[in-house]
């Protein structure tokens, strides 16, 4: 089975999902532990919806990765003025997740980050990255029973991560 994901910038979401109307819906909130490709690293998602949502299409489906500095929570689900970038997206009607790769947020920590930076190379490389953020999506895949769904990269990860991926259709 040939999956196409898709990576598609912040603004695009955001002008898809207009105005907010008078009654605001509920928000589901989910949080689940993935398994990564490697044994015993498990990726924190956490998903974000409207109560009731039964069926996704797969263009409502949008997947928050973080860069290589902060975990998506600090920049996707931090609440200004009482409400987050993704809590405003799901509000339009989107399944909005976020995961963090391995060492990031709630994500397993490799055993190399118990030990001085120096004694270490950097730990997570494009392709590990690359490997968690699949595992995220197919996780995703499977639970919506979908074919695909959008990224949206902060940080660097458009740049890094849209090149690696297999199928890559950049919406601007």
């Amino acid at each position: 089975m040939k999956l196409t994901k898709t990576v598609v910038f912040g603004t695009s979401i955001l002008l898809a999902c207009g105005t907010m109307s008078a009654a605001t819906p509920k928000i589901v909130m989910e949080e689940f532990m993935v398994p990564a490709g490697d044994p015993g690293i498990a990726l924190y998602v956490r998903n974000k919806h409207p109560a009731g949502m039964r069926m996704v299409r797969s263009e409502r489906i949008v997947l928050y990765v973080h860069g290589a500095t902060f975990p998506s929570e600090t920049t996707f689900d931090l609440e200004l003025n009482g409400v987050s970038w993704m809590d405003y997206i799901a509000r339009h009607g989107y399944d909005v997740y976020l995961v963090d790769v391995r060492g990031y947020g709630r994500s397993t920590r490799p055993a190399e980050m118990d030990v001085a930076p120096e004694q270490n190379e950097p730990i997570v490389h494009t392709q590990t990255a690359v490997s968690d953020v699949s595992a995220a999506v197919d996780f995703i895949l499977t639970r919506r029973q979908v074919k695909k769904l959008s990224l949206l990269g902060g940080h660097g990860a458009q740049a890094s991560l849209g090149p690696t991926l297999p199928s890559i259709t950049i919406e601007s």
